[in-house]
């Protein structure tokens, strides 16, 4: 544990840039580590479900350093993103089939993304948001992926 780290656990991690110097300082998984003993792991993914950038940017050393449990929540919080900040999302995906941050875990609609009972209307929304991305070289291909994926989750 570095030096810095008690006072993190104290004052937890207040912001993705504090994050990621902890990730510097001691790697991702003592970083994320601390942001579950600081109590803080539940407002991040939160924060990525409604879509803050800076955390959102964050994901691939979250996903580093989480835990099976963790994982499936910030899969599930990345997926949830795809309606309020399509492009960072597909940003940080994975085009390899990741089982946290593949294209097709987040845009396959993973439980925990959405209310149950509005799982048409989440497919919807997500959809449109993802549609009206430019076709930018950055994201092109994730975008193509992730409409397939939403399309064939609509069918389940």
């Amino acid at each position: 544990m570095s030096a810095f780290a008690p006072l993190l656990l104290l004052a937890g991690i207040l912001s993705a840039s504090q994050f990621a110097a902890d990730v510097d300082r001691s790697g991702p998984k003592p970083a994320v580590a601390h942001l579950v003993a600081g109590g803080d792991w539940g407002r991040v993914v939160g924060a990525i479900r409604n879509g803050a950038a800076d955390w959102i940017a964050m994901a691939p050393e979250l996903a580093r350093g989480a835990e099976d449990a963790q994982a499936e929540q910030l899969t599930a919080a990345l997926a949830a993103a795809l309606t309020r900040a399509p492009s960072e999302v597909l940003a940080v995906t994975d085009l390899r089939r990741s089982p946290v941050l593949g294209v097709q875990a987040i845009c396959g609609a993973p439980q925990g993304s959405h209310a149950p009972a509005a799982r048409a209307a989440y497919l919807a929304d997500a959809r449109e948001a993802v549609e009206l991305l430019p076709d930018v070289a950055a994201i092109g291909r994730a975008k193509a992926l992730c409409l397939r994926e939403l399309a064939q989750a609509a069918e389940r």
